[in-house]
C-alpha cells in the first residue's frame, strides 16, 4: 500500500463497498427494530461529561497501545519515538476502519518500513504476539465474567463460541511450537529466495518471548487495553442512565470487540452493533436501550476514527 495513496482509492474499491452495504443492511434492520422516538429521547438525555470521558478513554488507549507496541519493537532492537509509533498504530487502526480483511495491520508494519526501514517480515512478528496476548487475555476474561454472569446456566451460542476461540488459541500455539521447534528443518522446504523473510518472522515472533520484562510489560499494557475497552462501554451505558453490572459490561464489551477480528466489515461494523443489543438483551435490557447503548458506542470507536482518522492520514501525507 502506498502511503501517497489517495484516501478515495481505497473507498471506493469493490470489496469495501460490498462491505459496507452489509454493515449497513445490518444496521437498518437494527433500527426498524425499535422505537424511533424513544432512541431519540435517549440520546437527547446523554449526559455529556461522562460521555466526553469515554471519548477520552478510548483515544487514551492507543497511547497504551503505542507503548505496548514499541517495548515489542525495543526488544528487536528497532528504534522509534513513542509519538511515531502511537501515530502508526492509530492510522492502522483507521486502516482497519475503511477497508476489510484487516489490512491496518499490514499496513502498520508498512509504515514502520518507511520509517525506520525495517523490513516488513520482522515487524509482522511482534504483531503476531500481540495478537496471541489480545486473543488469549480476552478469552480468559470472557470466560470468567460469563460464568460470573450466568453461572451453570450459559446460553449455549455464547458456550460455543468460547470453545472455537479456545481450540483456535490452542491450533495457534501449536504451530507456533512447531514452528520454533523445527525452524531449521523447515527452512529446507521453502524456497531459498523467501528464507531472509522466514528468519525475519521467526525472530519477530520469538525474539520477545526470550526477555521476561518485555512478556511481563506486554501482559500488563494488553490487560490494561481491555480495561479500557470495558471502561469505554461503562461511561457509555452511565451517559444515558443505564444502571448494568461491571461483569456484564466487561462481558459485552469484549465479547463485541471479538467481533472486529471478522473481516467480513470493516471494524466489524453492523455485526458488532448487532452482538451488544444481543447480549444486553440476555441481560434483560429493553432493545430500544441497547441500540442507545451500541449506537453511542460506536460513535466513539468507529465513526469518531473515521473523521479523526482521516485528519491524521492527511497530515501525515503532507509532510
Amino acid at each position: 500500500m502506498d502511503d501517497k495513496l489517495p484516501l478515495h482509492s481505497l473507498l471506493v474499491s469493490k470489496k469495501t463497498i460490498i462491505s459496507f452495504m452489509i454493515s449497513f443492511l445490518i444496521l437498518y434492520l437494527l433500527i426498524n427494530n425499535i422505537n424511533l422516538t424513544e432512541f431519540m429521547n435517549i440520546s437527547k438525555n446523554i449526559s455529556w461529561p461522562i460521555y466526553l470521558a469515554a471519548f477520552g478513554l478510548h483515544y487514551s488507549s492507543f497511547i497504551v497501545r503505542g507503548m505496548r507496541w514499541k517495548k515489542l519493537l525495543d526488544a528487536l532492537k528497532i528504534k522509534t519515538n513513542s509519538l511515531a509509533v502511537t501515530e502508526i498504530v492509530f492510522l492502522s487502526w483507521f486502516a482497519n476502519s475503511i477497508v476489510p480483511a484487516k489490512i491496518g495491520d499490514i499496513y502498520r508494519s508498512y509504515l514502520l518500513k518507511k520509517e525506520t526501514d525495517e523490513p516488513i517480515s520482522k515487524t509482522i512478528g511482534t504483531i503476531v504476539v500481540e495478537r496471541i496476548f489480545d486473543i488469549t487475555l480476552l478469552l480468559i476474561l470472557l470466560t470468567l465474567s460469563g460464568y460470573l454472569i450466568y453461572s451453570d446456566q450459559m446460553p449455549e451460542e455464547i458456550d460455543q463460541s468460547l470453545t472455537i476461540g479456545y481450540i483456535l488459541i490452542i491450533v495457534v500455539a501449536f504451530g507456533i511450537i512447531v514452528f520454533w521447534a523445527f525452524e531449521k528443518r523447515m527452512m529446507h522446504l521453502i524456497p531459498e529466495k523467501l528464507h531472509m523473510h522466514f528468519r525475519n518472522l521467526s525472530h519477530g515472533i520469538f525474539k520477545p518471548f526470550s526477555d521476561f520484562e518485555t512478556i511481563f510489560y506486554v501482559f500488563t499494557m494488553s490487560l490494561l487495553i481491555w480495561i479500557m475497552e470495558s471502561g469505554r462501554l461503562f461511561l457509555v451505558t452511565r451517559s444515558i442512565g443505564l444502571d448494568i453490572g461491571i461483569y456484564t459490561i466487561v462481558f459485552v464489551a469484549l465479547a463485541s470487540t471479538l467481533l472486529t477480528a471478522i473481516p467480513l466489515t470493516p471494524a466489524g461494523l453492523g455485526a458488532v452493533e448487532f452482538s451488544i443489543v444481543f447480549l444486553l438483551e440476555l441481560s434483560g435490557v429493553d432493545t430500544t436501550f441497547g441500540t442507545a447503548v451500541a449506537f453511542l458506542d460506536r460513535v466513539i470507536s468507529f465513526w469518531s476514527l473515521l473523521v479523526s482518522g482521516t485528519i491524521v492520514y492527511l497530515l501525515r501525507n503532507k509532510k
